[in-house]
């Protein structure tokens, strides 16, 4: 789990803030807004501040839905559902970062066990998106609509999944995971360094001594590990995995 915390954190930090550029008055713009869709739908509303990593809004009834708001409900998270839910929190990042889709396009949307005020577990639903950009295009406040989940059936699996507010389709995390896992085999891995380094493919079999045909072998089965439409995103994308570091 140490591993994980480390791993998010080092993603958040490949966003860079200006703190001048940073207008805190679009978040007060926002609050009777977000504070009126607190009450209609009797959701735990909140808005996490990417850039002070920390909450800066939460709505007036969640601390009688879920407690106290210091980190969310992060700290409250059901013990077996702390791992995957980082982990697909992590995915969802890297998603991103590798340039697969605008963050403002899609909602991710996860189904886990928190601990309520009563102090007994019981499944939420969280749909996290962007509220607002910084003025570089870096995700900066995002908001959180948690609500009790209808099925307090003994299922455990959390379930994650980006949903595309645009085409209404859903990419599970866990199948993103599953992929990665898989992996790249070594070869591939330096196939794709070599591409990342401008070589084509003859100067590749040239290096690995491999014949053309073998390397394009390479590059098709990357692009289809990796789901790619291009050598470019699958650089872009595998960098973004941590693969090519």
């Amino acid at each position: 789990m140490e591993e994980l915390q480390k791993e998010y954190s080092e993603l958040l930090s490949r966003q860079v803030f200006n703190a001048a550029d940073l207008d805190y008055t679009l978040l007060e713009h926002h609050t009777s807004m977000l504070a009126q869709l607190a009450r209609v739908s009797n959701s735990g509303v909140t808005v996490f501040d990417l850039y002070a990593r920390k909450h800066v809004f939460a709505s007036f009834n969640f601390v009688d839905l879920f407690g106290p708001c210091v980190d969310g409900v992060n700290d409250r998270v059901h013990p077996d559902d702390a791992k995957p839910h980082l982990r697909n929190a992590i995915e969802a990042l890297k998603y991103f970062y590798a340039g697969k889709g605008n963050m403002k396009d899609y909602k991710m949307i996860t189904e886990y066990r928190i601990r309520n005020t009563s102090g007994e577990y019981v499944r939420v639903i969280e749909q996290f998106t962007l509220l607002e950009p910084d003025p570089s295009g870096n995700a900066w406040l995002a908001l959180s609509l948690i609500d009790l989940s209808p099925d307090q059936s003994a299922f455990k699996s959390v379930k994650s999944s980006l949903f595309h507010l645009k085409n209404n389709t859903f990419i599970a995390l866990q199948e993103l995971y599953d992929m990665h896992m898989a992996g790249l085999t070594p070869r591939e891995i330096n196939v794709l360094r070599l591409i990342k380094d401008g070589l084509l493919s003859k100067e590749i079999s040239e290096q690995l001594f491999i014949s053309v045909h073998t390397v394009n072998t390479h590059r098709q089965r990357i692009l289809e590990k990796l789901d790619v439409n291009n050598s470019m995103e699958a650089v872009r994308y595998a960098s973004a995995l941590g693969l090519l570091s």
